[in-house]
């Protein structure tokens, strides 16, 4: 909460072109860290620079990692992670000066069930998979990690039922996870191996921050929605939100990786 009214005091005093800042940078490169969390921090070995030091930001699920720049050395806390849980982390860094994770063994890839055709299909720009691989007496949904946690992007239904085996993502900008979950009829889930999908900066904004009836963004994204005390109210993809029915006030709005203030009039 601490944060978000930082942001707000922040937001008071910027001009409304912040929605318009195009922060992609081209002397970077990413190391990601994924996988089921079994305890412990991570540890990572950042390279000096002639003025400075490799590793540029650190997200955890999403979200920011306040990590220490100026060291050669530094310590990622999961403490807030459930063991089991999916984690993903992400370190920006300068080309050609890779940093190291010591220890990655705290976060353990695993597959729990196998699925070969599951990939992006970079010609046809879709996610594709092959019922006939899938267990018959199991249903599925297609996951996508947005702001930290797994979220349902389609149910697929069983492999008998299955009217597609394709399907076209709205992607953030930055990494993009994908999974397929299985259900047995015990209700026991498993989770398929991660498609990974690097987008270019979709340069999704807000057209305004002050709002009536309708949130518009300048494209197609997933958006998630708060109060201003930070109480989730909604979450989807759209170009337009309808708000009609919130009351006059403030809220947040998190989309394409970025977090926004907003006011409905």
């Amino acid at each position: 909460m601490r944060n978000r009214i930082l942001i707000f005091l922040s937001l008071l005093f910027v001009l409304p072109g912040i929605f318009a800042q195009d922060t992609e940078s081209t002397d970077q490169e990413e190391l990601i860290v994924d996988g089921k969390y079994t305890g412990g921090n991570l540890y990572v070995l950042n390279p000096s620079t002639g003025d400075g030091f490799s590793v540029q930001r650190v997200t955890l699920n999403g979200k920011e990692y306040p990590f220490t720049h100026n060291s050669n050395a530094f310590e990622i806390s999961l403490a807030d992670c459930t063991p089991n849980d999916y984690v993903i982390v992400q370190i920006s860094y300068l080309k050609g000066t890779e940093p190291k994770v010591v220890n990655a063994e705290s976060i353990v890839k695993e597959s729990e069930f196998s699925l070969p055709s599951f990939i992006y299909n970079k010609k046809t720009k879709l996610i594709a998979w092959n019922p006939e691989e899938m267990d018959k007496t199991c249903s599925y949904r297609l996951e996508q990690l947005l702001y930290g946690k797994w979220i349902t992007v389609k149910d697929l239904g069983t492999p008998d039922d299955m009217i597609a085996d394709t399907y076209l993502p709205v992607l953030l900008t930055g990494m993009n996870l994908f999974r397929i979950k299985q259900v047995d009829a015990s209700k026991k889930e498993l989770s398929s191996p991660v498609v990974k999908l690097k987008s270019p900066n979709r340069k999704v904004y807000l057209v305004a921050d002050k709002v009536k009836d309708f949130i518009e963004f300048t494209a197609v994204t997933h958006y998630e929605l708060y109060d201003a005390n930070g109480f989730f109210i909604k979450r989807g993809t759209a170009q337009k939100v309808n708000i009609s029915d919130l009351k006059k006030g403030n809220y947040w709005i998190n989309f394409d990786g970025k977090e926004a203030f907003i006011t409905k009039k």
